[in-house]
């Protein structure tokens, strides 16, 4: 009979902590890995996928290579997209047919701090079963008696059009007979994971987009920016006269 050791890794949205530090280090996400690829292999002959996006933290780097290493290691392939808003990771996840997701972030909270959270194949939060059974795979060891043939172990592959392919999705949720022309918006992304989709969003719907917090560099992510400090977007928008002002959380 296995024996399981009970770890509470996960919270209530996902695992959490300093970077670094227990549970946040490379090991367990590399552990992290390996145990969401067992759960969500549905058996065939089909190769499974599962999609990677983060913020724009200076751990996520460590992060991602380790969660890659341990899915890989099980035999399912990873898609690896860089920064992306936690929404839209919702939707590749389901948009490219993967098995599941996952997206590294810490939301609002400072660089120093990350998580792992995790998407089922339709986009929703893992139910808390299966976080339970991640939990306990961890816990056995059981993992070690499954590893993938030196043949079938995954390939870690960057997509490059994973923003274009939210960009266009988030357009399509825009009224067609609509538009934003004559529109000055001040959008705040908190050198965070929308950075790049967000002004593209709105400029291309016809925005003239005046940006703030554009410029990430692993540890600047709601460093007096973004919606913990709205009051920065406010003296923008006075300043530049704009319609409305748009201040972003970090993931």
């Amino acid at each position: 009979m296995t024996s399981e050791r009970r770890l509470d890794l996960f919270g209530t949205d996902g695992v959490r902590g300093t970077a670094n530090v227990h549970p946040m280090t490379a090991d367990m996400a590399l552990l992290l890995g390996r145990a969401v690829a067992h759960v969500f292999q549905r058996g065939g002959t089909t190769r499974h996928r599962i999609i990677i996006g983060k913020d724009t933290r200076l751990s996520g780097y460590m992060f991602e290579d380790a969660l890659a290493a341990g899915i890989c290691s099980m035999g399912v392939d990873v898609l690896q997209v860089g920064p992306m808003p936690t929404p839209g990771m919702a939707f590749l996840t389901a948009d490219m047919r993967c098995d599941a997701g996952v997206m590294i972030s810490a939301s609002h909270n400072p660089y120093q701090d990350n998580g792992i959270k995790f998407f089922s194949r339709d986009g929703f939060k893992l139910p808390d079963e299966i976080e339970r059974r991640i939990e306990n795979l961890i816990g056995s060891g059981e993992l070690d008696r499954s590893p993938a043939s030196p043949d079938d172990i995954g390939r870690a592959k960057r997509i490059d059009d994973a923003a274009g392919r939210y960009v266009v999705f988030l357009k399509k949720t825009f009224p067609m007979d609509l538009t934003l022309d004559g529109v000055r918006v001040v959008l705040d992304c908190a050198n965070g994971a929308a950075y790049q989709v967000g002004p593209t969003v709105l400029e291309e719907l016809g925005a003239e987009v005046f940006c703030l917090g554009v410029d990430p560099n692993g540890r600047n992510i709601n460093d007096g920016c973004g919606s913990l400090h709205p009051e920065r977007t406010a003296a923008k928008v006075r300043e530049v006269r704009a319609d409305v002002g748009i201040a972003l959380d970090g993931d």
